[in-house]
């Protein structure tokens, strides 16, 4: 697939979780790797995240998931929390997929996203939980 149409495809699937998130990447990296905010358009965006295999909700699970096994891309996986949300996952799923997280990279990993988790839900004004408080 051609250079232009990847980052076409990979522009696309980035306003569908940020309209804002491309320029945003490209302002971040212009004073130190312009390049690398091709390839993460081109290639993760435009090759990777716009595959058809899943749908943008499961992809968006997945990538919350190995986010927060992770355990230190904070910056990234609050910028896919609001993704997540952007897209159609619920708080009560974001927050059931990073509980998932603690069985397989512990609890200190699903900890710290269950954290970054509150913050963006608090930004957006939204609750994982039932609106009457309870479970």
């Amino acid at each position: 697939m051609p250079d232009a149409e990847r980052a076409g495809r990979g522009a696309a699937y980035m306003a569908t979780l940020d309209p804002g998130l491309e320029g945003a990447l490209r302002k971040g990296m212009a004073p130190i790797a312009p390049d690398f905010a091709d390839m993460m358009v081109e290639f993760g965006y435009g090759e990777m995240m716009s595959r058809p295999g899943l749908d943008p909700k499961s992809r968006q699970m997945v990538t919350l998931g190995a986010l927060a096994a992770l355990g230190h891309p904070v910056d990234q996986l609050k910028g896919h929390i609001n993704g997540a949300l952007s897209v159609g996952v619920t708080p009560a799923e974001i927050v059931e997929a990073l509980m998932q997280v603690a069985l397989y990279a512990g609890f200190p990993a699903a900890t710290n996203a269950l954290r970054v988790a509150k913050r963006v839900f608090a930004d957006r004004g939204v609750s994982p939980l039932p609106a009457t408080g309870e479970l």
